[in-house]
């Protein structure tokens, strides 16, 4: 009597411990559905009362059958058949088609994440200070009122010079107009000469002088032709010079009038500059003011593409931000769903010894199955694993009722 109390404790300690198993088993995988349930065999095979006693309490536990019970939503989920020689951990029940799609959205959600991380968003730097523009000398026109103010001058000068000489230049000159007059009185004298003493030779031939006198009075004559030729030769000599002079005039009067010309254009390139000088500046002015609105525009143009790539920054930064946010949810999401998908495990290693037909109610399928010790120790009479006869299909069938 005390031995059989022993055994039923022995038995009631086993059938706590491998619920308790099973339900550990059970939480780390996270089942959401009703969990597989181990129980004992209700009429296991005993040894005798003597060699139960000699038995530790770990071979009896070890070798006694396991029964669990598995609830499914489909028998397709069963991972193990009958016979199945099966490890302490090995998958018995799982819905491997769903948790391997939602492994690959997981890997490609992972993949979404890792590809956004991997993206560099660079932040824009404020444009650089714009460099000041150089400002402009003041204007200075000096040298080239110098100039107008010499060419003026030239120009008096130049005037006053013609002015001075022009009444003498547009006359002869004195001193070869004197020297051809009295050239010119020279010869007249001595052409009256030559005509008086001709007309003496001609009253001496009337009045028939002697020749001796007549002959003297012709040497005379001669003398007074040749004098008459010198006097003649003169007045060409004095005439040529008084030409020259007029030219030597002419050209000098032709000089100082060039001189004014000169003086005159002179003072139109002077006053030409100077405008030109005027223009030049107008046009720096204007070229500054033209560089200072371009500055002013690209100082402007730059801080706007800078607050258009600042914005832009951080829009980009609150997309990434959102959407890695959204991946999160959804990598927290297939996880969840990956967590709550039920599995079950096999408690302890064995043999399926048994699994009984497929039991359907709303929606889910219900089964047993019995899983016995690989080997039991050969004392108790029993050899290594021994796998039941091959059930029928009547067996899995889970229309069948149990």
């Amino acid at each position: 009597m005390k031995v059989t109390k022993n055994n039923q404790l022995l038995i009631n300690i086993a059938v706590v411990g491998a619920i308790a198993l099973l339900f550990i088993l059970g939480g780390k995988s996270k089942t959401v559905e009703k969990p597989a349930i181990a129980e004992n065999i209700t009429q296991p095979t005993t040894p005798n009362d003597e060699d139960e006693e000699k038995l530790p309490n770990s071979i009896l536990q070890k070798n006694r059958p396991l029964k669990m019970s598995i609830s499914v939503d489909s028998p397709s989920f069963l991972k193990v058949q009958l016979g199945d020689e099966i490890k302490e951990g090995q998958v018995i029940s799982d819905n491997s088609t769903e948790r391997q799609r939602l492994e690959r959205q997981k890997k490609s959600i992972q993949l979404q994440i890792d590809n956004l991380n991997s993206k560099t968003l660079i932040a824009p730097t404020s444009p650089p200070p714009t460099p000041q523009l150089r400002s402009l000398p003041p204007a200075a026109f000096e040298e080239e009122q110098a100039n107008i103010s010499q060419a003026q001058l030239k120009l008096k000068q130049a005037r006053a010079v013609l002015a001075s000489r022009s009444k003498l230049l547009t006359t002869d000159n004195p001193e070869r107009r004197a020297e051809f007059e009295k050239a010119g009185a020279a010869l007249a004298l001595a052409s009256q000469k030559i005509e008086e003493q001709e007309q003496m030779i001609a009253a001496m031939n009337d009045m028939k002088m002697q020749p001796e006198i007549l002959q003297h009075e012709q040497s005379k004559l001669k003398k007074l032709q040749s004098e008459l030729n010198q006097a003649q030769s003169e007045v060409e000599q004095t005439q040529a010079k008084l030409s020259a002079a007029a030219i030597v005039q002419s050209q000098e009067l032709e000089q100082l009038q060039t001189n004014v010309a000169l003086a005159e254009s002179e003072l139109k390139v002077s006053k030409s500059r100077l405008e030109t000088a005027r223009t030049h500046r107008q046009v720096q002015e204007y070229q500054a003011s033209v560089e200072e609105s371009k500055r002013s525009q690209s100082e402007t143009q730059a801080k706007q593409d800078f607050e258009r790539s600042r914005l832009q920054y951080e829009e980009a930064v609150r997309n990434k931000d959102y959407q890695l946010a959204q991946l999160g949810i959804s990598l927290s999401t297939v996880e969840d769903k990956l967590a709550d998908i039920p599995i079950v495990r096999s408690p302890r290693s064995g043999y399926v010894k048994k699994i009984k037909p497929w039991v359907g109610k709303d929606g889910k399928y219900t089964t047993t199955i019995t899983i016995a010790a690989a080997d039991i120790s050969p004392k108790n009479g029993v050899g290594t694993k021994s796998k039941p006869p091959t059930t029928t299909n009547a067996d899995t069938n889970p229309d069948n009722t149990p």
